[in-house]
């Protein structure tokens, strides 16, 4: 095949060998676009539901949009049973976040309250303190929805028979089995003005944001070009001039 002064006959090897890694790195950069729309959807969702005006939580239905919705409930918190989310870490430090039973006053039901960040102590056999109040509370929240997957390697929370109680996951069901009660289907992340709260920087997206994904998008798509480029390079050869 004649390419402008250059004579172009692919060897089977480079042909093979780009033929494999040219769908590779397009899927890349176009999984990495993907992940990139995802969040920024997230992100979008966040900051709409931020602009509304926060409901009393009792007023939420079933078919409402709760993710990220801001919403208010007056009740008491279960001092006596509380959980420790595991494996969360803040600016680098590892810790948990603190799950607080809710009952809320007019109904009954009971919610977990994320109240924050919280290192961990000397030891992982040394469970930090976790104060709180046992009077009545107005919080102010957001609404978490829970994940609908979860990976896990066999049986991971820790046996301790005290409270509060270190979990792995958010699994309601199971949680309200441990707890003994009856929870909401959702987290609400505790405002971060409120008093009886820890280390709270709530953001719709952790670690990888979408322009960094976008990012790595560019820079698959870039390394399929060089890959082009080269494939085209070493089967090229220049047609000599006749004298």
């Amino acid at each position: 095949m004649r390419l402008g002064s250059f004579d172009f006959r692919p060897a089977l090897w480079p042909t093979v060998a780009t033929l494999l890694l040219l769908p590779l790195l397009m899927g890349l950069g176009i999984w990495q676009l993907e992940r990139a729309s995802w969040k920024q959807g997230l992100v979008d969702m966040h900051e709409g539901q931020g602009r509304l005006s926060p409901i009393a939580f009792d007023t939420v239905g079933d078919d409402d949009d709760l993710q990220y919705r801001r919403v208010f409930a007056r009740g008491y918190y279960d001092m006596e049973r509380q959980l420790l989310l595991d494996n969360r870490t803040y600016n680098g430090h590892a810790g948990y976040h603190v799950l607080t039973p809710l009952e809320l006053a007019d109904s009954g039901r009971v919610v977990l309250v994320n109240r924050g960040w919280v290192p961990v102590g000397s030891s992982r056999a040394v469970l930090p303190e976790i104060p709180g109040t046992s009077g009545e509370v107005l919080v102010d929240a957001i609404i978490k929805l829970p994940p609908e997957k979860f990976f896990r390697l066999g049986e991971a929370d820790e046996p301790n028979e005290t409270w509060p109680k270190v979990v792995q996951q958010l699994q309601l069901d199971s949680l309200g089995q441990m707890l003994g009660m009856q929870l909401e289907p959702l987290i609400l992340l505790l405002d971060k003005q409120d008093e009886f709260g820890f280390v709270r920087d709530w953001k719709p997206v952790y670690g990888v944001t979408p322009d960094k994904h976008r990012a790595y998008a560019v820079q698959w798509f870039t390394l399929a070009a060089v890959l082009l480029m080269i494939y085209v390079g070493v089967n090229s050869r220049r047609i000599p001039m006749d004298k």
